[in-house]
Order: structure tokens, then C-alpha cells, then sequence
């Protein structure tokens, strides 16, 4: 019979615990923790590196190609270990993709989705989420101030974040690749001339969306391009950045089907 982890005194767990309460020490060792019997199976299909396997006692999980046994912890133990304690009794460790932008390749007709600034993890696994399920084929993340493999985000990108590359930089850094590459670039701006309904985005484009309270930061500016803005006809100036993200990329998906 297989043993059970019964204490968080155990350092396999004392370990996990330090990444949960220290999210600056599980970046730094290029992990991160992936919640849910579903998550972890995505994870695992997308061909992550899953170097550690827990699961609540009694509890049977295994997936084709896992390549070690999952280790049962005790119900209080376990609970310790997830942020979400209920509906939960598979939990993952994952080696976290390390994508550069000179790594990315796309098609000839390339849809780029750049979110500068974000500050909330719920919204940037949202976005992930729609960004899968639009074709997107990259998701560059420019000087973003949450957590990209934070629980939340992974949560609520529904496994989008297990296809999508998904890459890091600084807003200087992504300038510079956009102008090197020169992929046509979309900007969704408060002071946007051009209605994403009138204006054509079926060709190769890089769209580009602010932070929640900011928008875009000055610096975007510099850089040629179009600046969009979502048609509002109520007293609202703008809606959420995920529900932004949504309607103009399924606008883009649109247009593309009709061409």
C-alpha cells in the first residue's frame, strides 16, 4: 500500500508551501502549480514537464505518459497545499515554458495578441483563455505587473494558457521586436479614431491592449499604427480589458472567415 503524506512538516510539502506563500521563489525556480484534475491533463496533453504529482488521499488519478505516481496527502494536508480547497484533488508541478520573442514562429498570416501593463491575474487568464480560442498565435506579455502562472490565471484561462505561447519582456524590448519584425500594429486606445468594425484586420497584425486603470502607456505612442476604439453608446468610457480582448478578437475572426 502506497504511503500517505500526513504532515506539513514533510518537505516535499513544506516545499510546495514555500512556492504558494513565496509566488517570488516559485518564479525565480521556473515553476509553477497547476490546480484540478482537468488543468493537470491539459498541462500534460500540451506536453508541459510535470515534475511532481499530489493528490487528496483516496483519490485516484494517472494519465497516459505521467512519469511518476502521484503521492497522496492526508485531506488537511492537501488543503494546505491548493488555494482552492474545494473541487480540487489533483495538483501538479510543472517546469514553466521559457519562450523568447526571437523563439516565436508564426503563419504567413500571423495574430499576435500584446498586453502591456496588465495588473490582474484573473483578467490575463481570461484573456488566455479567448486568445486559445481565436487562433491567437502568440500572447506577449509587455512589462505586465501580475503574475502570468499565478493559480488565478491559470484557473481562469481554462487551459489556454497550456497552448498559447505565452513571452515576457519589457515594453522597450517588444517596441523594438514589433519594429524589426514589422507586423502592422493595432493599438485599442481611449482615443481611438478608427472603429475595429470598419477597419481591416485580416492581413498579418499585432494587437495591442493597456492595463486595466492606465490603458496604454505613453510610450506606444512612438510607434506606427492604427488606433482602434470599441464603439460605446452608453454614459461608460470602456469595458474590461478581457471583454475588450474578446470583442475585437472575434472580430478579427470574423473577418478572416469571410475573406
Amino acid at each position: 500500500m502506497s504511503l500517505v503524506i500526513e504532515s506539513i512538516q514533510n518537505p516535499k510539502v513544506k516545499q510546495v508551501l514555500r512556492w504558494r506563500e513565496k509566488p517570488a521563489s516559485r518564479r525565480k525556480e521556473g515553476v509553477c502549480l497547476v490546480e484540478g484534475a482537468r488543468e493537470v491533463e491539459r498541462a500534460l496533453r500540451s506536453g508541459w514537464d510535470m515534475t511532481a504529482c499530489y493528490v487528496r488521499e483516496g483519490v485516484d488519478f494517472g494519465f497516459s505518459g505521467m512519469r511518476m505516481r502521484p503521492l497522496a496527502c492526508m485531506a488537511e494536508v492537501f488543503e494546505k497545499m491548493v488555494v482552492r480547497q474545494r473541487g480540487v484533488d489533483v495538483l501538479g508541478i510543472f517546469q514553466t515554458p521559457q519562450h523568447r520573442l526571437t523563439d516565436l514562429t508564426w503563419p504567413e498570416n500571423p495574430l499576435i495578441l500584446i498586453l502591456d501593463g496588465l495588473e490582474k491575474p484573473g483578467n490575463l487568464g481570461a484573456i488566455l483563455r479567448t486568445a486559445d480560442a481565436t487562433g491567437v498565435h502568440a500572447v506577449v506579455l509587455s512589462s505586465v505587473q501580475c503574475d502570468a502562472y499565478s493559480p488565478e490565471s491559470i484557473r481562469n484561462s481554462l487551459g489556454g494558457i497550456f497552448h498559447v505561447p505565452l513571452v515576457d519582456a519589457s515594453r522597450s524590448e517588444v517596441q523594438t521586436w514589433l519594429d524589426r519584425e514589422k507586423i502592422p500594429v493595432f493599438q485599442l486606445h481611449l482615443h481611438g479614431s478608427q472603429s475595429p468594425y470598419t477597419t481591416d484586420l485580416t492581413g498579418p497584425l499585432a494587437l495591442v491592449l493597456g492595463s486595466e486603470d492606465r490603458g496604454l502607456d505613453g510610450s506606444w505612442n512612438i510607434l506606427p499604427g492604427s488606433r482602434l476604439k470599441l464603439p460605446m453608446t452608453g454614459v461608460v468610457d470602456s469595458l474590461n480589458v478581457s471583454v475588450t480582448a474578446g470583442v475585437i478578437l472575434y472580430e478579427v475572426v470574423r473577418q478572416r472567415a469571410q475573406k
